[in-house]
């Protein structure tokens, strides 16, 4: 074939494919539009009700529109170099492609409408058996499910095999493909540029939920949130910078010395015995509905009378968006290695935590949880914290009864009330003259199923209406009712675990510590700094005084100053070098935050940066104001400090992974 008719055949090649693909592309748009309408119809109006704006709806649309254009250029190119080697092979290839991306965008949103956030490239964090394990809890699937997937995908075939057949006008098609290369140079700009809400929920909507998986997986898969060039050098920290540690090994990356001075001792009647020190970790325990000043009204009433009794956080910050980060971030003050430091299982680099020693001092350990303890490796962590007792449902014993299974047929483990007897039958032939437990809560989780279910819905109900709420939030709490519902158990519970503790003979001199591990994902966020906002409450009969705090602390500072607290009153010696995130718990009673750290929102999600009153999050910059709201803020010197700071961690960080290097044998008890 001589080059003018190879040139000629190209041509009409070219124009013939171009004209045969359009129909069917402009079929995936049309299904675009329809699972769209289905989220804001069917997924919306549950749990969004309040965020749904014409402006939300439109940037959603846009979002989708742009998304649509960029994706039918990949395509657009894959089929028509498919299209010169065999016409039938680029029709199968872009159906099945079409059909996979479609009905892959529905999961999504399926899943969104269960979770209330998109699904990213955390799912790259987790084992096939914890995401076995979550769908289950999610509802899994039924019969009814896979005959209406199955249904769906006949559909889509089956729509691209008519769309095949149609004829475009001209006039049309020229418009597309106008379109599609506008949207490589630009309207992605346009349509993001309209996605900058004040409100995260709102942000959370607009987003197309395939756009957004396919984008946080290519980040994650090609470029990572760690690619911090290695070398011998950090950010230079000021060592005028009170915020900054005076690290001193280059070969440990983290290693500082340790001066977190003892603020919890003049609180305290200090006595001759070790006190026995309990935390309770609670799961999905938040402070948009916990504690004075909850903005959903608080659901936890016994919680909140034992905090005016304590020592009390309102500003407090899990150093995790899920329950992967609490072991490290409370019991180590530790970094979070790639996808959180239990992740790395029985690679974590030796290190030094708060268990560990106790043990050194005398102490007896347990963990305790209702469900399967290797979800995110916490039986790991723990046996490697050498702990006396590891109880979870494997081992939990005969007696007990399992939280009532989801429409699945699926139970995460022993509720909460169980969870606390169980306890209580370990301590009856416990005689150690020190202890330190730790219990993991369960129930406040989805499916969101819990014992008599119907008394505390009533139970939620009755005390809705002795709150003093607007309409809006009257309805975002109804519409919330079975989370709640499972709050006030959890509630409960802990009055049960106190009335029962205070018949021991050792109640006077135990230290309870109480947190969540997370704020509960399936209720929106109303800001990112909002997924972390826990409450944090130290609990003792030792107490000769209480006090509420509002400055900003999170999971990192508790072990520092409980091991100083431990240091200066009980003569415990702690190495004078850690490799602690935190710089111990700031009790000054206003809001201010002396504390620089990052805090990771999912096992592959890096993204926020906490630093004075400021928060680094998603390359955005906002000043944190005493009630935790974010306020954007274009201050370029302080956006390039952090980002510095956030450079320096990522780069410790990484040495760290390398090297599994965190502390010198000599500090490891």
């Amino acid at each position: 074939m001589e080059f003018e008719e190879l040139l000629v055949f190209t041509k009409r090649k070219l124009k013939e494919g171009i004209v045969k693909f359009t129909p069917p592309a402009l079929g995936i748009l049309l299904f675009f539009i329809l699972i769209r309408a289905y989220e804001i119809i069917f997924v919306w109006r549950q749990t969004f009700s309040k965020d749904i704006t014409t402006w939300v709806i439109i940037s959603g649309a846009l979002n989708d529109v742009v998304f649509f254009f960029q994706l039918s250029a990949l395509l657009c190119a894959l089929f028509l170099i498919l299209y010169f080697i065999n016409i039938k092979s680029a029709k199968i290839v872009f159906r099945s492609l079409a059909a996979f991306f479609i009905f892959g965008y529905m999961l999504l949103v399926l899943y969104f409408s269960k979770s209330a956030i998109p699904l990213g490239s955390d799912l790259y964090g987790y084992t096939i058996a914890e995401i076995t394990h979550t769908f289950g809890a999610a509802g899994g699937f039924n019969i009814l499910y896979l005959a209406a997937l199955l249904l769906f995908i006949g559909v889509i075939v089956g729509a691209f095999i008519l769309l095949d057949k149609i004829k475009l006008h001209r006039v049309l098609i020229n418009l597309f493909y106008t379109l599609l290369v506008i949207s490589l140079f630009g309207a992605d700009y346009i349509a993001h540029s309209t996605t900058s809400f004040s409100n995260s929920a709102a942000n959370t909507l607009s987003v197309n939920k395939l756009e957004y998986f396919l984008s946080k997986s290519y980040k994650y898969l090609f470029v990572g949130d760690f690619e911090i060039p290695m070398s011998n050098y950090y950010y230079d920290s000021d060592s005028s910078d009170s915020l900054s540690f005076k690290y001193i090994n280059k070969d440990y990356p983290f290693l500082h010395e340790e001066n977190a001075p003892d603020v919890l001792g003049n609180f305290f009647n200090i006595g001759d015995k070790k006190p026995n020190i309990v935390f309770l970790v609670t799961e999905s325990l938040g402070k948009g509905y916990s504690g004075d000043g909850a903005y959903l009204g608080s659901f936890t009433p016994f919680l909140d009378s034992l905090a005016k009794c304590s020592l009390y956080w309102d500003n407090f910050l899990s150093c995790g968006g899920r329950t992967f980060a609490f072991p490290s971030s409370i019991f180590g003050s530790l970094p979070f290695a790639e996808k959180g430091f239990l992740e790395l299982g029985e690679s974590m680099p030796p290190h030094f935590s708060l268990l560990k020693f106790l043990e050194s001092q005398g102490y007896t350990s347990r963990f305790i949880y209702g469900g399967d303890s290797h979800f995110d490796f916490m039986d790991t962590f723990f046996r490697r914290q050498n702990v006396n007792q590891l109880v979870d449902e494997k081992n939990f014993g005969a007696g007990y009864t399992k939280m009532p299974a989801g429409s699945s047929g699926f139970t995460w483990g022993y509720g909460d009330k169980e969870l606390f007897e169980k306890y209580f039958e370990m301590l009856k032939n416990d005689n150690s003259k020190s202890r330190i437990d730790v219990s993991m809560t369960l129930s406040m989780h989805s499916p969101f199923v819990v014992a008599n279910m119907d008394y505390y819905r009533n139970k939620f109900d009755n005390l809705i209406g002795k709150m003093n709420l607007t309409s809006d939030i009257l309805a975002q709490d109804k519409s919330y009712k079975d989370m709640l519902a499972c709050v006030l158990y959890t509630d409960e519970a802990y009055q049960y675990f106190f009335n029962e503790y205070k018949k021991r003979a050792d109640y006077n001199n135990t230290i309870f510590i109480i947190t969540g591990d997370h704020r509960m994902p399936e209720i929106p966020i109303v800001n990112q700094i909002d997924r972390f906002h826990v409450p944090l409450i130290i609990y003792s009969p030792m107490l000769k005084r209480t006090a509420k705090f509002s400055s900003v602390s999170s999971h990192f500072d508790i072990m520092p100053s409980i091991l100083a607290f431990l240091k200066n009153n009980y003569k415990m010696q702690i190495p004078a070098q850690s490799t602690f995130m935190g710089s111990g718990l700031d009790t000054t009673r206003m809001f201010r935050n002396v504390h620089s750290y990052p805090l990771m929102r999912n096992k592959n999600e890096l993204l926020d940066y906490l630093f004075h009153d400021y928060m680094l999050s998603d390359k955005t910059l906002y000043r944190i104001d005493s009630n935790l709201n974010l306020i954007q803020d274009n201050n370029q010197m302080m956006m390039d400090k952090i980002n510095g700071l956030f450079d320096e961690f990522k780069e410790r960080n990484n040495n760290m992974i390398k090297t599994k290097k965190l502390v010198p044998q000599a500090f490891i008890y």
